[in-house]
């Protein structure tokens, strides 16, 4: 075997052992209100894979029909245009912010829990489409835009009760890697997916 062969074996062996869009839902109390509440959010929030460096807006949940295991993020590789490439890891930076089930609070929809401004300030939380108006704000107020996503991991449970979804964000100041007008892309895919899950939510 020639050492080129070898790195290709190691390559993808490397490639089978990751599972940086599997999502383990051994933790969560009900597995079909996790699935549930996911489902909600299929293709309207873009996801991050940290391994590759890419951010999809077009993919699939696989999710395994026997009541074991978890669900896996399946990308639409042929959607090219819908495939964001070299977004590197410390560009994607956690908000603190989760979405909930509105049940959590005794209401239907989708609700937010977002931190005060201020480490003394509590956290308020509001009906998802109200959340969304108010960080958008928050953060243009700051000259940036509000580019939420989801990584592995986002998927938890919320008082051991019920599931929630801790977003991301997208830090386009650490994005000097793209041009502007893949930048201005990426804001527009985000933003087109959040149109749809604000009119659903």
């Amino acid at each position: 075997m020639t050492y080129d062969a070898a790195l290709a074996k190691a390559r993808w062996a490397e490639l089978e052992r990751q599972n940086d869009l599997d999502w383990d839902l051994d933790a969560i109390t009900d597995r079909s209100e996790a699935i549930a509440f996911l489902r909600r959010f299929e293709n309207r929030l873009c996801i991050y894979s940290s391994y590759v460096e890419k951010l999809y807006s077009n993919y699939s949940f696989v999710i395994p029909e026997s009541q074991e295991g978890g669900i896996t993020i399946l990308p639409d590789e042929q959607a090219w245009f819908d495939t964001f490439h070299d977004i590197p890891p410390e560009a994607v930076e956690p908000t603190g912010i989760h979405i909930l089930p509105g049940e959590t609070m005794g209401h239907s929809g989708l609700y937010m829990k977002i931190p005060g401004e201020h480490r003394l300030a509590g956290s308020a939380e509001m009906r998802f489409q109200d959340g969304l108006k108010l960080l958008i704000r928050r953060y243009r107020m700051r000259d940036e835009p509000f580019l939420p996503l989801l990584v592995k991991g986002d998927l938890r449970e919320y008082e051991a009760r019920m599931p929630s979804l801790h977003l991301h964000r997208l830090n386009v100041a650490k994005l000097q890697s793209q041009s502007r007008l893949n930048i201005e892309g990426i804001k527009g895919a985000i933003a087109e997916h959040l149109i749809g899950l604000f009119r659903h939510a």
